[in-house]
């Protein structure tokens, strides 16, 4: 930051030090739900936690471990849409009340008679096991308490649970269920992990280095302190995050704040409250948190201040935007205070030194490239080429791109796009050219692992190039994956005799591309088979078969992976 840049935050720290800009919404107007469990409810994930590039969107609900527990309607209204997927929310329904709320019922096992009926009829009408379709009102009602499906352990879960969220219907705009009456029973305050202080201009130092640093957090005398008391010397602007995760009673499963507040010499500079998001925004997590921080050591630091370009409404802040200007002799009182939705608080008091800074500024690599984020930016090498959008990064970036020669690329070469710890708000293009003469089948773009291996990274030929799409940054380059998907049925009984059984089971894996579309038929007739992706399963469940009846048939499965290669396996049974 220039002398004219620091000028200008000082005289809006001494003029402006207690105007606040809003951000955020007005909290929900109250609405008695029935709870969607009726066993004793314990949270195993909270509304708004911080997840990997998204804020969670509902309350996840522990189910001891089982699946097929009853799930109940919070209130009257109508199902507005249902969605399967072998990914995501899995099986769920959204049911719209006339309270002005939408819920959320998400991982089930299944689905209620009534409305299995009519997914059932869609998947059949599309051909297809994922679906997404919103329906009309009065097509399927719901009663307060109704039974809508069973909880399970679908899509992308990690085990069973049911996930349960409340939207303002108008927008689809999340709000945290226990901000409403509830039985969730809550008595342990949040725990402050530590604290981070940033050096932001090119100038400023924290105990005279220009790097940040972490100061970890104990607890005694009934609150929370900066362990052996450190002292800390700053000058120039500065930030300051805190590590903090919360608990519910009778629970070890982190979870997210309702709120941090951090005030400076008894003024509130900043505020965050996690009181509703819109999904369109959630992807901001990777602003609000040290991204950097997370990738490197996995901690998850929650700034108190904001990069330029961050957009989301859930903040409150001075005219700093959460930075503070330190000089030279002067002390500042910091203090931060922390809030689960059930109001329990903790809070941490410390204080900082100014100094004088003893530093030259930093000096910038002469190779490394600078990247205004708030203007497109296009890097072309060599026929390498990577384009940026406008507000692709939340702060302007300073990094390397470079093309370099690769042994395991089908083009001879690799780029490698500025830093892992930078994150990417938006898709950019990346565009490799290609060989003269290329034989094209198999061919796919690959991103180097931070264990050096290849992972798959789709993309297209689009003439003499290959692009690659992505928000990912690091190394790309051209592969080649022939291997097509692999096929097996499980359990074969004997002489492929299935009476009496209620399903046949298929194992579909691809070690490279992944499985991009698969495809059944019985008698040659589209058949409806179950994906679970992360068992690797297809389940064909003979009474979701409507056409299939008792003796010998043809079964026929095609399976396609990410780079076009096809796996068929024919076989006959009986039924």
């Amino acid at each position: 930051m220039n002398r004219r840049g620091l000028f200008y935050l000082g005289f809006l720290f001494i003029f402006q030090i207690s105007c606040f800009t809003s951000f955020s919404q007005q909290p929900p107007v109250q609405w008695e739900y029935q709870f969607p469990l009726d066993i004793s409810p314990k949270v195993s994930g909270s509304f708004g936690e911080l997840r990997s590039n998204h804020f969670h969107s509902g309350l996840d609900l522990t189910t001891k471990g089982k699946t097929g527990l009853p799930v109940y309607a919070a209130d009257m209204g109508f199902v507005s849409r249902v969605a399967v997927s072998p990914y995501g929310f899995g099986k769920a329904v959204y049911v719209d009340h006339p309270s002005g709320y939408t819920t959320v019922y998400a991982h089930l096992d299944g689905f209620s008679e009534k409305i299995d009926s009519v997914v059932t009829a869609i998947q059949y009408d599309q051909q297809s096991f994922q679906v997404n379709e919103y329906l009309d009102e009065g097509l399927v009602e719901i009663e307060r308490g109704e039974i809508i499906g069973f909880s399970g352990n679908s899509g992308s879960s990690g085990g069973p649970h049911l996930h349960f969220e409340v939207r303002e219907t108008e927008g689809q705009r999340p709000l945290d269920p226990l901000a409403f009456p509830n039985p969730v029973k809550d008595d342990v305050r949040p725990h402050i992990a530590g604290i981070k202080i940033y050096p932001l201009s090119d100038s400023s130092t924290i105990n005279g280095h220009h790097q940040a640093q972490y100061y970890p957090a104990v607890f005694y005398d009934g609150a929370f302190h900066l362990k052996h008391n450190p002292s800390i010397e700053t000058s120039g602007i500065i930030g300051v995050g805190i590590e903090v995760i919360d608990y519910y009673t009778g629970s070890w499963r982190k979870c997210g704040v309702h709120s941090i507040d951090l005030n400076l010499n008894d003024e509130k500079i900043f505020s965050y409250l996690m009181d509703g998001f819109y999904f369109h925004n959630t992807r901001y997590l990777n602003s609000h948190i040290d991204y950097a921080e997370k990738v490197n050591s996995g901690r998850v630091v929650q700034k108190s201040f904001l990069d330029p370009l961050n957009r989301v409404d859930l903040y409150e802040v001075d005219v700093s935007r959460g930075k503070i200007l330190t000089k030279a002799r002067q002390d500042y009182d910091l203090s931060f205070e922390v809030k689960d939705v059930s109001g329990n608080s903790s809070n941490l008091d410390f204080t900082i030194q100014g100094v004088n800074g003893s530093l030259s500024p930093a000096e910038d690599d002469p190779s490394s490239i600078q990247i205004q984020a708030s203007e497109p930016f296009l890097y072309d090498e060599a026929g390498h080429s990577v384009s940026f959008e406008e507000e692709t990064f939340y702060q302007d970036v300073t990094g390397q791109i470079n093309v370099r020669e690769s042994l395991i690329s089908l083009s001879g070469t690799a780029i490698s796009i500025l830093d892992k710890t930078v994150p990417a708000h938006k898709s950019f293009q990346v565009r490799i050219p290609l060989p003269d003469s290329l034989d094209e089948k198999g061919i796919c773009g690959a991103r180097i692992s931070r264990n050096l291996r290849k992972q798959f990274a789709g993309g297209h030929i689009d003439g003499s190039h290959f692009v690659i799409e992505t928000r990912v940054l690091g190394e790309f380059l051209i592969t080649r994956d022939t291997v097509p998907p692999k096929i097996r049925i499980l359990n074969r009984p004997y002489q492929q005799n299935y009476e009496g059984r209620s399903d046949l089971k298929i194992r579909i894996k691809d070690d490279f591309s992944g499985i991009d579309q698969y495809n059944c038929t019985i008698d040659g007739n589209w058949a409806l088979l179950e994906y679970d992706a992360k068992n690797d399963l297809l389940i064909c469940k003979f009474d979701k078969v409507p056409f299939l009846e008792k003796g010998d048939h043809e079964l026929k499965i095609e399976v396609s992976d990410g780079a076009g290669n096809t796996n068929v396996v024919e076989t006959k049974f009986r039924y």
